[in-house]
């Protein structure tokens, strides 16, 4: 019991900075000193330009037996999550009892979590730079999927939502190079990797204040809602990670494998969901409920199921 509480102390530690970096953006709104244009900003600076560069610095890493045979396994490992994270999305929305408007706002917050704005900065705090080569491939599917089959979730069935422009995309595009140049054995020149790299470690802190700065947005006593959004985060921050790790873990037996879907799976509702949901003409109030409670929620969780599952 006491190296578990110690592990969990560790584990904690870790998260507490990256809290400390949310609340910095929480802050920065709060005092005016950001208000939502700069926040905006911020994001497109984030999913244009540091995200992708982290993916591809990420992804410049040498070819080996050991890391072909667990990028294979991460793909499949990844396509198992998913298929399981649809169905499990499903049954949760029908045994909720949620009418049918709302039922792809609660789907979608259950199979696509903040893996992006939170999956690279926790994965790297928890498991260190190795784990990013394969959260990278993880985005690598999550992205395809987010927009055909999450558009099409939120949108209800409804003809003429989806789009095939939306899966081109810098997140997509960054993982589609950085695979081509690893797979290739290519290396990117030292100047360009370092400017790549330097870009890249902006990632974190940047995608952590942004989220602080959303939160800040959101007036809490209007986003704790009812009792079912309580349910689905429960489902999207424990159940989820639990069900993998008795399902698949030891399927994909590689440790940082298992660490990085692990952690995926314990990430809290993406950030980009009430987006998402307002572009498809879904319920963005309800979308931006389940968002806050199951981040707020996701920085207890997330040291507690890792400590336990990893």
């Amino acid at each position: 019991m006491s190296g578990i509480a110690t592990d969990f102390l560790v584990v904690a530690d870790q998260i507490f900075i990256l809290v400390l970096l949310i609340a910095v953006g929480y802050a920065a709104v709060s005092t005016k000193v950001m208000d939502s244009r700069a926040t905006k900003g911020l994001s497109s600076l984030l999913f244009n330009v540091t995200l992708p560069a982290l993916i591809v610095a990420a992804m410049q890493v040498p070819v080996t037996p050991g890391r072909l045979a667990n990028t294979r396994m991460m793909l499949l490992a990844t396509v198992a999550f998913f298929a399981f994270s649809f169905v499990a999305a499903r049954v949760t929305s029908r045994a909720l009892s949620v009418s049918p408007p709302k039922r792809g706002v609660f789907e979608f917050a259950i199979v696509f979590g903040s893996v992006s704005f939170m999956g690279f900065p926790v994965a790297g705090t928890l498991l260190g730079d190795e784990s990013l080569f394969y959260v990278a491939l993880f985005n690598l599917i999550f992205n395809v999927l987010l927009f055909s089959a999450g558009i099409a979730m939120l949108s209800g069935g409804r003809e003429g939502r989806f789009d095939p422009r939306l899966l081109i995309n810098p997140g997509i595009a960054a993982s589609l190079a950085g695979f081509i140049l690893f797979i290739g054995s290519v290396e990117i020149p030292g100047p360009f990797i370092d400017a790549i790299s330097l870009l890249g470690g902006v990632t974190t802190p940047l995608a952590m204040i942004i989220v602080g700065a959303m939160l800040a947005t959101l007036p809490a006593r209007e986003m704790l809602g009812d009792w079912r959004i309580w349910a689905t985060c429960a489902v999207i921050l424990i159940a989820t990670p639990v069900a993998y790790c008795c399902l698949f873990s030891s399927a994909f037996s590689d440790p940082l494998v298992n660490g990085v879907m692990i952690t995926m799976a314990a990430m809290p509702a993406a950030a980009g969901t009430p987006a998402f949901a307002e572009q498809c003409g879904a319920d963005a109030r309800l979308a931006s409920q389940i968002v806050f409670v199951s981040t707020i929620g996701s920085l207890i969780t997330i040291p507690l199921v890792t400590t336990v599952l990893l």
